[in-house]
């Protein structure tokens, strides 16, 4: 299969420490050329893998067939509709937009123009975590516990703007409620207490057999033992754990696993079942918890 074309928007640390390596990895990608806000950047990175860095983002369509996204919400959304009218497809990040009416938007867009799509959420292609959905689909679950408790908002190299900005909601809460959702079945309904700024709470409703979840988030904890990322599922059987601290490193095949679906997703058509749209449901489930917590928290 020939390699696909992908054109990277963004060179912040996310961009030039993931998608910039995994894209010019190939074989089945290969990294067509860089944009960013700050062209410099753009320089620097695509200086590193031998490619062009660009401008003009309407060049930097002309040159791939695909787009790959690391940008903060409210960057990603205008460029990801352009993306999509031009026919492109498109690997996204979460959050798609920084409210809702951008991510339904997009989502909209997308669809009109009939171009694939795959979201990234990095911890759903990481081959231990798939492992452990596979057993939790077949785990008879009456009810989950999740946490996510790290210092990550405010000490990690990925403590950017627009995540201090919206609090964990947006970044660590779109990646727990996904994991609960995959692994429990659709998420129907929310009720959050706390703040998104500091410690917070979700329950969450869950289609089917009506299991009930819970999900603890900071992001502005400390611990001696370091951080605390699981995921429980309880029933007669027992109990079914994923703890993060305990998984080995597997970057390298959960880049290969984001690589090889996305050039799928790409020469298919086919949406990947972690889409557009699904990210949307995400989404709408945040903007509910949000909606309950209006006014708690306005700010680190």
């Amino acid at each position: 299969m020939r390699p696909v074309a992908v054109g990277l928007v963004g060179a912040g640390p996310w961009g030039s420490g993931f998608h910039a390596p995994m894209l010019a990895a190939g074989p089945q990608t290969r990294l067509a050329g860089v944009w960013s806000r700050r062209p410099e950047r753009a320089r620097e990175v695509a200086a590193r893998f031998a490619v062009p860095a660009f401008e003009d983002y309407d060049l930097l369509l002309d040159a791939c067939e695909a787009v790959a996204f690391a940008v903060p919400p409210e960057v990603q959304v205008s460029m990801a509709v352009r993306a999509a009218r031009a026919g492109r497809a498109v690997l996204l990040e979460k959050p798609l937009a920084p409210d809702l009416a951008g991510a339904t938007a997009l989502a909209e867009a997308v669809d009109a123009a009939g171009v694939p799509t795959q979201l990234m959420l990095t911890r759903r292609y990481r081959p231990q975590v798939r492992e452990f959905l596979d057993r939790a689909r077949r785990f008879r679950a009456r009810g989950a516990q999740a946490r996510h408790l790290t210092d990550e908002l405010f000490s990690a190299a990925y403590a950017t703007p627009w995540r201090r900005r919206q609090g964990v909601l947006d970044d660590f809460g779109f990646h727990a409620l996904d994991l609960l959702d995959a692994a429990l079945g659709t998420v129907k309904d929310v009720m959050a207490v706390g703040d998104p700024h500091g410690y917070m709470a979700l329950t969450c409703v869950h289609e089917g057999e009506g299991a009930v979840s819970q999900l603890a988030l900071c992001g502005s904890i400390g611990s001696p033992h370091g951080h605390h990322k699981t995921v429980e599922l309880y029933g007669r059987e027992g109990a079914l754990v994923l703890d993060f601290r305990e998984l080995a490193d597997d970057s390298a095949p959960t880049r290969e696993n984001v690589r090889s679906e996305f050039a799928a997703t790409v020469r298919s058509g086919v949406p990947h079942t972690v889409d557009v749209h699904h990210g949307l449901h995400l989404q709408r489930l945040l903007e509910q918890a949000r909606s309950q917590l209006r006014g708690v928290g306005d700010g680190p």
